[in-house]
């Protein structure tokens, strides 16, 4: 796919230099146009859409999800490449559900970068090596062996599942809502899940908390 007219969306001065060379390195016919924030990103996305938008997430003044949405909504057709340092499955899933066509990640080397890129244009899969691993590991099931709740974490991730908040949680089992919230980082690493209703799912697949079921 040829590109005449690209969006880099980036805050980061240092990151938006590298960027900016490394596409007038590799798309040298292009015209490069930058945004700093959400605000200039939508007006130039308003003025003239690109054909290739390179998208931060992570802005000072919101999300480049928007920025995503923006630009589908007046150009279907336009390649939108979320560039980020986040890895983990609810920015990789909210940002495909709003319409990104890629996700790279900025930490991996150059090379690699630009093949991806490349591959992303040329419709090959969208993601880095390493958030496709992330990705299949979302739906690889967990070995029911390898994990054990203890009995107050399974009182808490019954508690969520019953849909209770964090402080009602708190307030029920006698234990501060910040503790709460430490229980249940650790069964999302013990469940090797991002979220309550994930968490809850796979609690109920598992077995590990019968009462979540009557």
């Amino acid at each position: 796919m040829d590109c005449s007219d690209i969006l880099l969306v980036e805050d980061v001065v240092d990151v938006k230099v590298w960027l900016t060379r490394l596409v007038h390195s590799h798309f040298p016919d292009s015209v490069v146009r930058t945004a700093e924030n959400r605000a200039a990103a939508l007006l130039a996305v308003g003025e003239r859409p690109p054909c290739l938008a390179l998208v931060d997430l992570g802005l000072p003044d919101g999300s480049g999800i928007d920025i995503i949405r923006a630009l589908k909504k007046v150009r279907p057709e336009c390649t939108c490449v979320v560039t980020t340092i986040f890895d983990d499955s609810d920015h990789l899933f909210s940002a495909l559900h709003a319409g990104a066509d890629g996700y790279l990640l900025k930490d991996e080397p150059e090379e690699e970068f630009v093949l991806h890129l490349r591959g992303i244009l040329a419709g090959r899969p969208p993601l880095s090596a390493a958030i496709a691993r992330k990705l299949l590991g979302v739906f690889k099931p967990v070995p029911e062996e390898t994990v054990r709740l203890a009995p107050r974490e399974e009182q808490v991730l019954t508690l969520i599942a019953r849909g209770y908040s964090v402080r009602k949680a708190g307030e029920m089992l006698g234990i501060s809502q910040h503790t709460v919230a430490g229980y249940l980082k650790t069964i999302y690493q013990k469940l090797q899940v991002n979220s309550r209703a994930e968490a809850t799912l796979k609690a109920v697949d598992l077995g590990l908390v019968a009462s979540l079921v009557r």
